[in-house]
């Protein structure tokens, strides 16, 4: 079966949600970052670090330097992280803006590194092969995206 899998492609998808991302959260005043949310009550700031901790998880899933211990949902095959989501929102609410510019910015670089290493995307994903290392990686970029699109909607 041929591989549909494109390196440049997926770098180049990256790269553009990062440079979209870093331009975009400087935008947000401190009580716009704090404060602005979803009807959630998600906010600006429990978005950008869930972007973050999301990309650096996702890599190192499909990287296999992490071993998966979340429970998938039957009936799609991806993970089921809301509890470890909202786990991770409570640790994050006092992250400096600086330290989650570092943590992104890392978290980046190890979704580079994955797309760019990965030996076999074609091979089964980190729970299976419901989901390729491939199909992984794309999760990556556009989760980022949309949670980028969801900050731009806060920003009105």
């Amino acid at each position: 079966m041929p591989t549909s899998f494109d390196r440049d492609a997926m770098l180049a998808a990256l790269e553009s949600e990062q440079n979209a991302l870093t331009a975009l959260l400087p935008r947000f005043s401190d009580a716009q970052w704090r404060d602005a949310s979803r009807a959630d009550g998600w906010t600006a700031q429990d978005i950008a670090s869930h972007v973050a901790d999301s990309i650096y998880g996702l890599a190192r899933l499909t990287l296999g330097e992490m071993e998966p211990m979340l429970p998938t949902d039957p009936a799609t095959g991806w993970m089921d992280a809301s509890d470890y989501n909202e786990q991770r929102r409570q640790q994050n609410r006092t992250l400096p803006r600086e330290k989650l510019a570092s943590r992104m910015a890392a978290a980046f670089g190890t979704a580079r590194r994955a797309i760019e290493t990965v030996p076999d995307p074609e091979a089964a994903g980190p729970y299976g092969p419901q989901h390729t290392k491939a199909q992984w990686l794309q999760r990556i970029v556009d989760h980022v995206h949309e949670h980028r699109s969801e900050l731009e909607e806060l920003l009105g």
